[in-house]
């Protein structure tokens, strides 16, 4: 299938696709789920980007001539015993995008592919407090945008062995954020991973319990117009499904064919 650059790919389960739709012709909205960084994806994923930018505290104290007894370069980037990072006690929340509708994630369920209007997702983002994070798959230029940006945050960072700290102007968290979120392993580029991101402090988010874990989450309800189109993967394979999922949209006030590629 070739790529639409006006377009941006989610991938979910078929649980919660149904979940999301369930409401949409009461409401006109899809009610999609940012879950929290850290328990949405494998800690290589986030811990790639910071040992990046852990490589640039150093790339930048050599060029600085600063000392190893003066350097930043071990501070700790999370809290002691938890994910949270350093700084302002906000979570990061996000529903991966993909470019790429060849994306196949792995899973025991199956899985529709929602196809979403940029431009109006980048509206929607725009006025609602979210952001979108397109993944960057360069290191060599991941290291040199993190050395321009220490250029200016480097000095506003106080630490030892006993206590980090910020200056009140720091944004120190910004950059580990960016870290967190854009910069990505190039084994993946294929995929053109993009974010969409909701900053959150815990009492502002919602949890449930599911497999021997509390879940927090953020609920998105995204207008319908920014749906483009709907594909079971391998429906082929699952006609009685694949038919259902017909009447399913229909029921929720939806062109069906023409978001299945039918008319």
């Amino acid at each position: 299938m070739e790529r639409d650059s006006s377009l941006l790919y989610v991938y979910l389960p078929l649980e919660k696709f149904f979940a999301c739709l369930a409401r949409t012709g009461e409401e006109g909205t899809l009610r999609l789920e940012l879950t929290r960084l850290a328990h949405l994806v494998p800690e290589r994923d986030y811990q790639y980007g910071l040992d990046v930018l852990r490589e640039a505290i150093g790339r930048y104290e050599s060029l600085r001539g600063i000392p190893p007894e003066a350097s930043k370069r071990a501070m700790p980037f999370f809290r002691d015993h938890s994910r949270q990072l350093v700084g302002p006690e906000l979570g990061m929340y996000v529903l991966p995008l993909f470019e790429n509708p060849g994306y196949a994630p792995e899973a025991d369920e199956p899985v529709v592919r929602v196809a979403l209007d940029y431009e109006l997702l980048a509206d929607y983002c725009l006025s609602n407090d979210y952001s979108l994070f397109r993944r960057k798959y360069d290191r060599a230029l991941c290291l040199d945008h993190f050395l321009k940006r220490l250029a200016r945050e480097y000095d506003k960072v106080f630490f030892d062995e006993e206590h980090t700290g910020f200056a009140a102007d720091s944004r120190f968290f910004s950059l580990l954020a960016n870290a967190c979120l854009e910069v990505a392993d190039p084994a993946g580029a294929a995929w053109r991973e993009w974010r969409l991101v909701a900053f959150r402090r815990p009492e502002e988010v919602a949890y449930r319990y599911e497999r021997a874990m509390i879940w927090p989450y953020v609920e998105l309800p995204l207008p319908v117009a920014c749906l483009r189109g709907v594909c079971l993967l391998e429906g082929e394979r699952q006609p009685l499904l694949r038919g259902t999922l017909v009447g399913f949209l229909r029921r929720a006030g939806l062109p069906a064919e023409q978001l299945l590629g039918l008319t």
